[in-house]
């Protein structure tokens, strides 16, 4: 697990690969040379994998260098720019911090809450599945989530916020019988497999034998787009379907209950009323 220094260690690290070499690095950032090796090092040994090869006189990233590169840079730019806020000349306004389900976070609540939020509050949003949403809330990265599944667990409070309908997108032909649905190519998305379960619970009463996947995609957005491709058939939210200019089959919908979840009281907050009656 990393400890203290690693953040520092982490940006020498960043440091190093972006010059190419310890001495450029150390010249930049205004340290010694042995300095930068030595840190460097020691974050690579706290990592466990070999991050930096030497080439000739410079270092190179290994893949694995690369995939961490990329994932603190991204860090360091989303540290930079939330020191700017901060020091804002119009001064700090606490920002709502929300995340969703991509479905419903990108297709409803985003379009309805930055619609309607005073310009002067920002808003921090994120989409995901349900497991990075309630990650995110107990790690204190989000105030409220918006997830398909309702939580018991302590320290979450869940409370029934808004509802959606699932359908099936893509099919030809009579798909009236669940046999016809099990020949089916399908394209799937992270979190498919609460709204796949449910549609097929609700419209036949059991789940399907098998289930042919074909393409997988991340994010829903982009599984709608392989459907519009011919590439298979999903089940998605309705609205995100109609958005994608995608007609439901017959086949039948399956109403979904999204959930509002939030720890030591968010749920009585004045965001989360605000979110209800946005939804309502």
């Amino acid at each position: 697990m990393f400890e203290g220094a690693d953040l520092r260690r982490a940006a020498i690290f960043h440091a190093v690969a972006r010059a190419g070499g310890i001495a450029a690095a150390a010249r930049a950032i205004g340290k010694s040379a042995p300095a930068v090796h030595a840190d460097l090092r020691r974050f690579e040994r706290d990592v466990g994998v070999t991050l930096m090869e030497r080439s000739g006189r410079a270092l190179r990233l290994t893949p694995q260098g690369r995939v961490l590169f990329d994932t603190i840079g991204r860090a360091l730019d989303e540290i930079d720019r939330v020191r700017v806020y901060l020091n804002r000349d119009d001064g700090f306004v606490t920002p709502l911090r929300i995340g969703a389900v991509t479905g419903f976070g990108r297709y409803r609540l985003a379009p309805a809450l930055f619609a309607t939020m005073p310009g002067a509050r920002p808003i921090l949003f994120r989409t995901g599945s349900h497991d990075d949403l309630l990650a995110a809330l107990l790690a204190g990265e989000i105030d409220l989530a918006v997830t398909y599944r309702a939580v018991t667990a302590v320290p979450v409070e869940s409370v029934e916020l808004a509802g959606e309908e699932a359908v099936l997108v893509g099919a030809i032909g009579d798909v009236g019988s669940l046999e016809a649905i099990e020949r089916l190519r399908f394209v799937t998305y992270d979190e498919y497999d609460y709204v796949f379960g449910h549609w097929f619970d609700r419209v036949f009463g059991r789940q399907p034998a098998s289930l042919i996947r074909h393409d997988h995609c991340t994010e829903l957005e982009e599984a709608l787009i392989s459907v519009r491709a011919g590439r298979g058939v999903t089940i998605a939210p309705l609205d995100a379907c109609l958005a994608a200019e995608l007609e439901p089959a017959k086949a039948g919908g399956a109403p979904n209950t999204l959930y509002l979840c939030g720890i030591g009281g968010a749920l009585a907050s004045p965001e989360a009323a605000m979110i209800r009656d946005l939804l309502a």
